[in-house]
């Protein structure tokens, strides 16, 4: 059964962050990294076109429980925050995600906007992109046509394998790096998008989606 050890809630100043975009409904625009060491962790949000990384202190994590034993917040110390400063995507970013590699020393951060638009970078510790080492990916169709809800996610088995899902177009496109590899076409407007590990003599991953 899992048990929640900590709950927090930090508020992101105005300065920093002025004007959030609401995005679409299924947008995943949220990732977190916790460090070895659990006295810290970052979280990455998207809002418009640009990504913020906020560093929280986790010292002295604790629960608390109210009525019904529903948990209640605990008003969370961060210790910064900042713009992730790579190239910005020309359109409203629908969804992150977040990869640790190297022993967790580094990660590697994706993010595709409203029409497909792919960018991955890898991140050091403190939240530098590393050596500039980013890349970025286009549609097939060069993102001809309408914005919609799009999702990202990296192989559980190779995380320079990545895939992007897009609502409006019914495709799945998967990507090695910035290679595109094959389309997928979907029988209705997809909303989720994930990797699963497959354990057999061969290796490799299931692809896995979840549409209405």
């Amino acid at each position: 059964m899992v048990e929640a050890k900590s709950l927090r809630k930090a508020v992101i100043s105005p300065s920093l962050l002025q004007n959030p975009s609401p995005a679409n409904l299924q947008s995943t625009r949220l990732a977190l990294h916790v460090n070895g060491e659990r006295s810290s962790c970052s979280v990455y949000i998207a809002s418009g076109c640009r990504l913020y990384r906020i560093d929280i202190s986790m010292e002295d994590s604790f629960v608390i429980k109210g009525k019904e034993s529903l948990l209640i917040p605990v008003q969370a110390q961060i210790t910064h925050a900042s713009l992730i400063d790579r190239c910005p995507h020309r359109s409203e970013i629908q969804s992150i995600a977040l990869v640790d590699v190297d022993n967790d020393t580094s990660s590697i951060l994706g993010s595709v906007d409203s029409y497909g638009h792919l960018i991955v970078s890898r991140m050091d510790a403190t939240g530098t992109d590393v050596d500039r080492l980013s890349y970025s990916a286009l549609p097939r169709d060069c993102a001809i046509g309408e914005g919609s809800w799009a999702g990202i996610c990296f192989s559980t088995i190779h995380w320079s394998t990545a895939a992007v899902a897009r609502s409006f177009c019914k495709s799945i496109d998967v990507y090695d790096q910035d290679i595109h590899i094959r389309s997928l076409r979907t029988l209705l407007y997809p909303t989720s998008l994930s990797f699963f590990a497959k354990f057999n003599l061969w290796g490799g991953a299931f692809l896995y989606s979840s549409c209405h």
